[in-house]
């Protein structure tokens, strides 16, 4: 299937689930939450049947593998007993030294014990040298006799007593064991008694094996569960520490699968199936009102109003949406009936108006009169349009800072808690949580960039700058970008220095390619600059989809977009344009645009004749330095917003720092007292409770590290607000100034900063300051 086509079938799916009556769509929804309760239950008897069965399957594996662990005994004992009587009978002793009893009767006695107990067994009789006599016949077939064999014999015939062993052969193990032959005439070992046997012949279970003592034996199969039982046997082999051991499956799987989850399968069928059905009746019955509305307001646009009202059953909310509409029914009444009146009254306005015409010139002076006070009520309009545009800004200023505050909690203590988790399974979901306030952050941060330039704090900082580097930096930056996007991106190389601020020039570049790159889907993008006899024109050319002209005047302004009426946040905030014209304007430049619908657009920077003559080393570098690892130290936090104290407080301790926390002056002060370590870095809120600011906190806390003799720390001043007066304020007292909300990788920069060596108290300033900082971009 194409991607076309599967793009289809959602959207039909989309349509099917969404469209429709709401008793189905209730009753879609009760069947989806009763499908996840019946996932759960039924996962959860599962597990608890599962667990039941496994623990009942080791138990009955146990009490087999003892089963056959006793059945084993009883084989070793009857093969020693019956070899020990062998050994024992004076007949066989006789036969040793008498060859006719050998021919006579032992041969043939012997091949009757070619099986003890219906295991296989190699017997040899042997003299006193260990020289085999006789035998049963199966030396050479089921348990063959080796010359190894024979020397552990003759070994164990010298010895003089009884004795077993284990050996292996070809991966086969047998049980060698001897008994001493006394003659009864002399009472002496006279021979041995040597027999042979395969070590898990002795064992009837055909999953089972045996062990000697330190023998560790292969490692369970995959799925499968091993039992080990020492065996009671008799003192001849009791050296010798055999263990019997049983493999089973681990779980009964296919015997539990094969009737419990077909069982539940069943009653979860069975359930959601009548869930369903009810879900559905109390639906239709919940919805009976709304469709009764739904009937009278088809049948009020078709036929017009003509006093209908609408039946309230009951006391719930949809029996107050019928009241509602009855209400609003009977204001419609009283508009058509106070329409009508108006239009008596009109008419007979119009029949006044008329006999007052041959009045009208009589009345030029009054037409006059009333013209100048049209003009001045336009006045008026204006200043009150002034006052509403100031008002939007007090407004923007007021919900920035009121936003910034959860927000720059919401981000430390989520940077904290990704910290914290570090590989958990659920550190993706921080992840995504991250993403979502980068883009409220975004939309923070261009709200004050627009304030800052409207303050007119940002002062053009103009020096020697590289276009031809500021090129080669968006061309890196961006090719890869656009290739994700499947179009094209180049930059045209130049040599070309110009007299600007580079950090303000750059930002106005940056934000025009990120505003092709947002509405440019095929084709390329080109970034170029020409010089011509009034300056040099920046411009960027994309494929995009065009811009119509009546729109082509309102781009510039503040969260103005053309295509993205459903404000997806992929297209942008509608700032970056805003930020472009207040940065051109406050440089001096020029900024337009052509485009054609369909077809692409071309944004054109003008600047003036600024091209200078200068060498590639005298450019400046806009790039920040690194700033240094932060280190352990001791922090001080005041803050009188609790939650955004302890997301700063948990994020520094992350770093390995320790957080002194207060929520204004006096508990600053009070701690630092307390504290036997003076901080190395102070953060204060620039407004605290009671009328209190951050800069009087940050003076008293140096103050009295100064009086102490403590070298004073670095100081930083956080602030939410984005009204013009408040940025002006704060930037004056020579402080740092970060706006909230700030990031993990903020703290550590300041951590880091503050971790450098400090100059002494009477080498530093009285405030010291780290200049203006722009956010955003």
């Amino acid at each position: 299937m194409t991607q076309t086509g599967s793009v289809s079938v959602l959207r039909s799916l989309q349509r099917h689930l969404t469209a429709g009556r709401l008793a189905r769509r209730f009753a879609a929804v009760s069947l989806m939450l009763g499908v996840l309760l019946a996932v759960l239950i039924g996962a959860s008897l599962y597990l608890v049947s599962s667990r039941h069965l496994i623990r009942q399957h080791h138990g009955n594996v146990e009490a087999n593998a003892a089963l056959v662990a006793r059945q084993t005994e009883g084989l070793i004992a009857t093969l020693v007993e019956t070899v020990r009587e062998l050994a024992d009978n004076n007949v066989l002793a006789t036969a040793l030294v008498d060859s006719a009893g050998k021919e006579t009767y032992l041969l043939p006695f012997l091949r009757s014990f070619s099986r003890i107990a219906s295991v296989p067994v190699s017997l040899i009789f042997t003299d006193f040298e260990g020289t085999p006599i006789a035998d049963n016949g199966q030396r050479e077939e089921l348990a063959r006799v080796t010359p190894a064999d024979m020397a552990w014999l003759g070994r164990t015939i010298a010895a003089g007593r009884p004795d077993a062993t284990v050996v292996r052969e070809n991966g086969t193990a047998y049980l060698l064991a001897a008994q001493m032959l006394i003659y009864s005439r002399t009472a002496s070992p006279e021979g041995a008694l040597f027999y042979k046997v395969p070590l898990n012949a002795l064992v009837l279970h055909p999953e089972a094996e045996l062990h000697t003592a330190g023998e560790a034996g292969h490692p369970p199969h995959d799925g499968c569960m091993t039992v080990d039982v020492p065996l009671a046997v008799p003192a001849l082999l009791g050296s010798l520490g055999l263990t019997l051991r049983l493999e089973a499956p681990a779980a009964p799987t296919a015997a539990f699968q094969s009737w419990v989850l077909p069982a539940y399968g069943a009653i979860a069928l069975a359930s959601l199936l009548a869930l369903y059905l009810g879900s559905r009746a109390v639906g239709t019955h919940m919805t009976r009102s709304l469709r009764e509305l739904e009937r009278l307001a088809g049948t009020i646009a078709s036929d017009g109003f003509t006093g209908q009202r609408a039946r309230v059953r009951g006391d719930d909310e949809v029996s107050g949406l019928a009241r509602s509409f009855n209400a609003m029914l009977d204001h419609v009444a009283a508009i058509q009936h106070e329409k009508e009146t108006r239009a008596a009254e009109e008419i007979t306005i119009q029949r006044t108006l008329a006999e007052r015409a041959e009045h009208a010139r009589n009345q030029a002076e009054i037409a006059t009169n009333e013209a100048e006070r049209a003009r001045q009520e336009a006045v008026m309009a204006l200043m009150v349009a002034e006052r509403a545009n100031a008002a939007k800004t007090h407004f923007l200023a007021a919900a920035s800072h009121d936003l910034r505050q959860p927000v720059q909690s919401l981000v430390l203590l989520t940077s904290a808690l990704a910290i914290k988790l570090g590989d958990h399974p659920a550190a993706s979901l921080v992840g995504s949580i991250e993403t979502s306030m980068d883009a409220l952050c975004r939309l923070l941060d261009a709200i004050l960039d627009v304030s800052k330039l409207d303050a007119g704090t940002v002062s053009p900082n103009v020096q020697a700058v590289s276009l031809g580097a500021i090129f080669e930096r968006l061309d890196a930056e961006y090719r890869l970008r656009a290739a994700e996007k499947g179009i094209g991106f180049r930059s045209v190389p130049n040599s070309l220095t110009l007299c600007a601020d580079p950090a303000l020039l750059e930002r106005i570049i940056r934000n025009l390619v990120e505003n092709a790159l947002r509405y440019t889907d095929s084709g390329r993008i080109l970034l170029g600059c020409r010089r011509g006899p009034e300056g040099v024109r920046i411009q960027v050319y994309d494929t995009g989809i065009g811009i119509p002209a009546e729109h082509l005047e309102r781009i510039f302004h503040e969260f103005y977009q053309v295509s993205n009426h459903a404000r997806d946040r992929g297209k942008g905030l509608g700032l970056g344009l805003a930020i472009v014209d207040r940065l051109a304007r406050l440089l001096g430049y020029r900024v337009h645009v052509a485009s054609w619908p369909g077809k692409g657009s071309c944004f054109t920077l003008e600047i003036g004749d600024t091209v200078l003559p200068l060498p590639a080393e005298a450019v400046a570098d806009s790039v920040p330095p690194e700033s240094a690892d932060p280190t352990i130290g001791t922090a001080l936090v005041v803050d009188d917003d609790p939650l955004v104290r302890e997301g700063l407080t948990l994020l520094i301790e992350n770093f390995g720092w320790r957080v002194l926390a207060a929520d204004g002056t006096p508990a600053a002060l009070r701690v630092l007292a307390e504290s036997g370590h003076p901080p190395d870095l102070v953060i204060a809120d620039y407004r605290l409770e009671a009328g209190a600011t951050g800069l009087e906190a940050i003076r008293a806390v140096e103050t009295a590290m100064a009086a102490s003799g403590h070298r004073l720390p670095l100081s930083v001043v956080l602030t939410g607000d984005t009204a013009p007066e408040r940025i002006v304020d704060a930037e004056a007292s020579g402080y740092r100034i970060l706006h909230k909300p700030i990031a993990a990788k903020d703290v550590a920069l300041l951590l880091g900063e503050a971790s450098a060596a400090t100059p002494e108290p009477a080498q530093r300033p009285a405030h010291r300051s780290r200049g203006p900082i722009l956010i955003g971009g």
